[in-house]
């Protein structure tokens, strides 16, 4: 009986295992390691679409904003995971903002005209320079069954050359299209979070801390405390 349990399981894991990687086809030039270690926890928590799912996508995103274009939405996503006393609480502040038929259009303009697409990620270019601090942004394509994700670590910092070029253009004007600056500005006001991370990347002091405000919610800290334990 054992044995037969066994078989069934063994059977069960490699059959989802083979739907799964049946689903997509990696292009040659991604790099997935990423991706399943950082990107696919986050891509879960946001509710974006997943490589794996029979939907078609462009996404965009670094520590800034998740940007996505599908026949389903096309929006970008800011977020905020809260800290309290040094830790995360498990609460995620998420802001998703609709971009608009001229946005969109603009966007896929930008990202025909670079042939964006085609650049291959940093780790296969040889003239890309890796360093600890930065900003690495994502690109993500999934047509039909073909998925690319690829990844470049700061192309501000990177020396003059075609692909630096083409991606710190394609950054900055993204940027512009979905007026970034402007948003992100609000979205800190709306936080309501005293201390905030973006999966350990940066942080934020929110509000002006004094000894009202801060004692107030020291203890609505305390009750959500108490009623996540009340739940276990």
């Amino acid at each position: 009986m054992k044995y037969i349990l066994f078989m069934f399981s063994l059977f069960l894991t490699l059959n989802l295992f083979g739907q799964v990687n049946e689903s997509y086809e990696l292009t040659k030039d991604s790099d997935t390691l990423y991706y399943f270690k950082y990107e696919k926890p986050i891509i879960e928590k946001l509710k974006l679409i997943k490589p794996e799912e029979n939907k078609n996508f462009f996404r965009f995103s670094s520590d800034k904003y998740y940007l996505e274009l599908s026949d389903e939405s096309n929006k970008y996503i800011i977020y905020a995971d809260e800290i309290w006393d040094n830790i995360k609480t498990g609460e995620t502040f998420i802001k998703q903002i609709d971009l608009t038929k001229s946005q969109i259009n603009e966007i896929k303009k930008v990202i025909d005209s670079l042939r964006i697409n085609e650049i291959p990620t940093d780790k296969q270019i040889e003239k890309w320079k890796f360093g600890y601090d930065g900003i690495t942004y994502k690109l993500e394509f999934k047509n039909e069954k073909v998925y690319s994700y690829k990844h470049y670590w700061t192309p501000g910092s990177q020396d003059k050359f075609t692909e630096s070029d083409l991606i710190n253009f394609f950054v900055t004007e993204i940027d512009k299209i979905i007026e970034y600056q402007k948003n992100r500005e609000k979205f800190v006001t709306e936080v309501p979070y005293f201390t905030w991370t973006r999966d350990g990347v940066s942080w934020n002091a929110v509000k002006n801390l004094n000894s009202e405000n801060y004692s107030e919610y020291k203890k609505y800290r305390k009750l959500k405390r108490k009623q996540f334990k009340n739940k276990l």
